[in-house]
């Protein structure tokens, strides 16, 4: 396995920073798509955006580091899927709340994290920070 040199875990670093300074705005376009499909907007074209929202940032949110965000995401990823394929009845509609609040909880966890930690940020679980 090859070792980064300590520039390049710097720019690893600014680029997670980045990108998690961008989270905020990534949950507020994912809190609209909710709102909308709350205030009656069920329609396949509202579905279909909340998906492409969720799917970027399961993706996204794994490969900088954010995993818990990228499992809440994973998992309300799974819930539009299933709606989409019009397997998800009038009842698991109220999910959705519940499946959002989770992701809010992920992100809000990832904050405390990063504000508890001084010095270079390290993962939880990670060799660096044991």
């Amino acid at each position: 396995m090859t070792r980064l040199t300590e520039a390049q875990r710097a720019q690893l670093e600014a680029l997670r920073q980045s990108y998690r300074a961008e989270l905020p705005a990534k949950l507020g376009l994912i809190g609209g798509a909710v709102h909308t499909l709350h205030a009656g907007g069920w329609e396949k074209e509202h579905l279909e955006a909340l998906y492409d929202l969720i799917h970027k940032l399961t993706g996204s949110a794994a490969i900088y580091g954010f995993g818990d965000i990228s499992r809440a995401a994973g998992d309300l990823e799974s819930w539009a899927l299933e709606a989409l394929d019009g397997g998800l009845p009038e009842a698991r509609r109220l999910e959705l709340t519940a499946l959002m609040s989770a992701l809010q909880d992920a992100f809000s966890a990832s904050e405390i994290l990063l504000t508890d930690r001084p010095g270079p940020l390290k993962r939880r679980g990670s060799r660096a920070s044991r």
